[in-house]
């Protein structure tokens, strides 16, 4: 198993109230890491792990690929449980398409969450163990911010963008049927299995734009995508967000931008004359990671020196910025939901503006 794979998973079993199943484990971790061991899933068939029956995992005591001990055993379905969540609320992005086919997690033939156990529930009625206490201000050392969403927001919805270009295209679909589009183009497994942003991201939205609009004029592709480096289609979204992260850096702590995103970003900061805010910025598509795999965010700390304990993480996606902090050792706050605009999140920092 990828070792991220690992920690996002016990960052997402502690979450959904399955940390007794390391903690119940007691003397025998040893076990419990045998069985995260990829050596040991590269054994198991995935008929011995899943009972068709009952939709529940159950590793085989017989055979010459188990060689499980009892006690491990004893944990595997309680175990199970956390694995069929933690797959289905992260959208299977953390396994490259490579290792898709033997990642232990999508071999176990998973059930979707039940709506009162889900993760997005949890975070929407505040019940979620992934919002930690945050450490007394003066505790952080760096600031994490993401950039679509949190940092910069998009001045015109998308379908309405993509039909005001679309229209000299002859795209004749309303807003709502391109959202439509757009939203089950966004969705598709094929997006799940890769890296959305790979270099230019050119590929990736290529696909986007056909799907949503029907067209397949690479004239409109050019167009849409040329729109979106400009200021026209983005805007800071906190008027205050310059006078207060430079107070915040101003304090001694460290500003990163940590987003998933193609090559445009940094050109795009510059025309939004945000760039010399952070002193890094990391773009997926140019480190190979993704939110939420947490390496994305464990690369911006080598960047900036600090440990992930030291970090708090601001974004407006439960799963990208919250579950993806979390597994890496960050604190975080859900933009949007638990503060509102960079004044509260200086406040969390301790920091009087």
């Amino acid at each position: 198993m990828l070792p991220y794979c690992k920690r996002v998973f016990q960052a997402f079993a502690a979450a959904r109230g399955h940390a007794e199943v390391l903690r119940d484990a007691g003397s025998s971790s040893r076990n419990i890491a045998h069985l995260f061991s990829a050596r040991q899933f590269s054994n198991i068939r995935p008929a011995d792990i899943h009972n068709d029956t009952s939709r529940r995992s159950q590793l085989s005591p017989d055979g010459p690929e188990s060689k499980i001990n009892t006690t491990t055993r004893c944990h595997a379905s309680r175990i199970h449980n956390a694995k069929e969540d933690f797959v289905s609320e992260c959208d299977r992005t953390f396994c490259p398409p490579e290792k898709v086919e033997h990642c232990p997690f999508l071999q176990l033939g998973l059930r979707q969450p039940r709506g009162d156990e889900s993760l997005a529930h949890r975070l929407d009625n505040g019940l979620h163990s992934l919002k930690r206490t945050l450490k007394c201000p003066g505790s952080y050392q760096a600031l994490f911010v993401d950039a679509a969403g949190t940092l910069i927001e998009a001045s015109q919805s998308t379908q309405q963008v993509y039909r005001e270009i679309g229209l000299k295209y002859g795209v004749k679909l309303s807003e709502d049927e391109i959202a439509d589009k757009y939203k089950a183009a966004y969705g598709h497994p094929w997006c799940r299995f890769r890296m959305r942003y790979e270099a230019d991201g050119r590929l990736y939205w290529q696909r986007i734009v056909q799907e949503a609009t029907g067209c397949k004029d690479p004239g409109l592709l050019e167009d849409l995508y040329q729109y979106y480096t400009t200021d026209k289609a983005w805007h800071i979204g906190d008027p205050d967000a310059e006078k207060v992260l430079k107070a915040i850096r101003n304090a001694g702590i460290k500003l990163a931008v940590v987003s998933n995103f193609d090559t445009r970003l940094r050109p795009l900061m510059k025309v939004l004359s945000c760039y010399d805010w952070f002193d890094s910025i990391v773009v997926s598509a140019e480190v190979g990671l993704e939110k939420p795999n947490p390496e994305i965010f464990l690369t911006a700390c080598k960047e900036l020196c600090v440990k992930p304990e030291q970090v708090l993480h601001v974004g407006d996606d439960k799963t990208n910025d919250l579950v993806g902090a979390s597994a890496a050792g960050c604190d975080s706050l859900l933009w949007g939901v638990e503060v509102a605009n960079f004044t509260e999140v200086a406040k969390k920092l301790g920091i009087k503006i």
